[in-house]
């Protein structure tokens, strides 16, 4: 779990305040709003990616980076000004969990991402996050058309193609859900819903959660930065989406709840 650090200008004001003051002021503070906003909807693992190794924010699992992936800093901008992310090289950088399985009927799949360059010009996919199964997929990637699919079973996905001129060296936020009982899924891009269908997908996905490579279709290295990454056994409402975008600009709702099943 992460350690919270008092700013810079909490320390300035110590001295008067005291030690035990100061300790809590920063309990007062907590989280910053969008990782508070992530934990209100209860995931299976929320991967923070502030150092190389390190535990989900829920639950008991662990990451584990390998190859080139090194530290990266300023994060996403989710509004905490320490945030950092995991940088991956496009080579043989990626991070593998300790989560398996875990989804039943229904899963959402959360990234921050910010491709060094389009996976055109790299000339290979590159992966983001899944549970990577042949004939059971639940994976998040970029294709080689540099648009960002959702496979959700044995090859079906939707897909939204964004705007190249803004894909690499900038953030983007992705959100993918599935449900396989009513068969709805979707890919949300910063917070809106870009595509959407009927197309379902198979329920009880076991396999490995990995990040930035699939363990089963290799060779899809992500090039660039990866940042709060989260797995839910829900389906998150269009509304819990915007309001997860919301709280990374300073504007969520008050209150935010867990997913529907």
């Amino acid at each position: 779990m992460r350690t919270w650090i008092v700013p810079a200008a909490a320390a300035l004001t110590a001295a008067s305040l005291g030690c035990a003051g100061l300790l809590g002021q920063a309990r007062a503070a907590g989280p910053p709003a969008f990782v508070a906003a992530v934990l209100a909807t209860k995931p299976l693992a929320y991967y923070r990616l502030e150092a190389l190794d390190g535990s989900s924010e829920t639950g008991p699992t662990t990451y584990h980076s390998a190859g080139g992936v090194k530290v990266g800093s300023p994060g996403a901008p989710i509004g905490d000004p320490g945030n950092s992310f995991a940088a991956l090289n496009g080579q043989d950088g990626w991070i593998t969990t300790t989560l398996s399985g875990g989804i039943a009927t229904s899963a959402t799949i959360m990234a921050w991402v910010d491709l060094e360059t389009l996976p055109s010009k790299a000339g290979h996919f590159f992966y983001v996050a899944g549970e990577s199964q042949s004939g059971n997929d639940l994976d998040v990637q970029f294709e080689l058309d540099d648009r960002v699919k959702f496979y959700t079973s044995a090859g079906s996905h939707i897909e939204y193609k964004p705007d190249p001129a803004s894909l690499s060296k900038q953030w983007h936020m992705i959100v993918a859900t599935v449900g396989t009982r009513s068969g709805n899924r979707a890919i949300y891009w910063d917070g809106n819903l870009v595509a959407g269908d009927t197309g379902g997908g198979k329920p009880n996905k076991t396999a490995a959660f990995t990040i930035g490579e699939s363990n089963v279709f290799t060779g899809r290295w992500f090039d660039g930065g990866i940042d709060e990454v989260a797995i839910w056994n829900v389906t998150l409402s269009p509304h819990q989406v915007t309001a997860l975008w919301q709280a990374a600009q300073g504007t969520a709702p008050a209150k935010l709840t867990g997913g529907a099943g």
